[in-house]
């Protein structure tokens, strides 16, 4: 009999020797390490106060004839904390995506879930290969002015969380920055430099929907910057 047993960090955990009595004697083991009887209440092992460091494989064997009775994998772990979620346009008018992230490490393994509704319709949210923890939405009506409504609820073995955003599309749309970008010297003219750059090649039609630029510079000799 083999499986895992998740617990929280700081929990009183308490295993039992498969079928055995209460009164039986045996012996437990953590990763191959004999546990000291003090863990022991009968055959029930009694773990107080776990930390992660106590995640492994225990092992319950029968007696003087070491004859294994019952295994379980102890994951020591917490429950979610409510996730972080950011939805973004960078290819408008194409569509949108959403990426996630937990503030802090469950240290077992989570299950997210994302939802995405506009207005009353439910729509799919790909997902990415890479990275994982991404989808993305493809716009189906342009100049929308229905919101999106973004559900994240990210789940595992001792508990769940969720959070949502709503929004505009327009709210969303932030372009990726300008690329192939250089600075050259301008001959004869040490006060100047020539600055150029390229769209994003994630912007699918910058002629619809032309960018603006906004330049800063500074020497490094000074703290405030010029704009252009």
């Amino acid at each position: 009999d083999s499986h895992i047993q998740y617990e929280r960090v700081g929990a009183d955990v308490t295993m039992k020797c498969g079928s055995m009595d209460w009164d039986a004697a045996v012996t437990w083991t953590a990763n191959g390490t004999d546990i000291d009887e003090s863990h022991l209440n009968g055959s029930y092992l009694i773990l107080k106060n776990v930390d992660l460091s106590q995640s492994g494989q225990y092992s319950c064997y029968e007696g003087s004839s070491w004859h294994l009775k019952y295994q379980t994998t102890l994951r020591v772990g917490t429950p979610p904390k409510e996730p972080v979620l950011m939805c973004r346009s960078n290819n408008y008018p194409k569509g949108f995506y959403c990426s996630w992230h937990l503030p802090t490490p469950t240290y077992i393994p989570n299950s997210f879930n994302i939802s995405v509704i506009h207005g009353t319709k439910d729509m799919v949210c790909e997902k990415d290969a890479v990275p994982k923890n991404r989808c993305h939405i493809r716009y189906i009506q342009l100049f929308s002015t229905v919101k999106y409504k973004v559900t994240l609820t990210v789940t595992n073995a001792l508990g769940k969380n969720f959070t949502t955003l709503t929004f505009d599309e327009f709210a969303i749309v932030k372009p990726d920055p300008p690329e192939s970008v250089v600075a050259k010297p301008v001959p004869n003219n040490p006060r100047r430099l020539e600055v150029s750059w390229q769209n994003p090649s994630s912007w699918p039609d910058p002629e619809s929907f032309p960018l603006k630029f906004f330049l800063r510079y500074r020497p490094l000799i000074l703290d405030q910057w010029q704009h252009v």
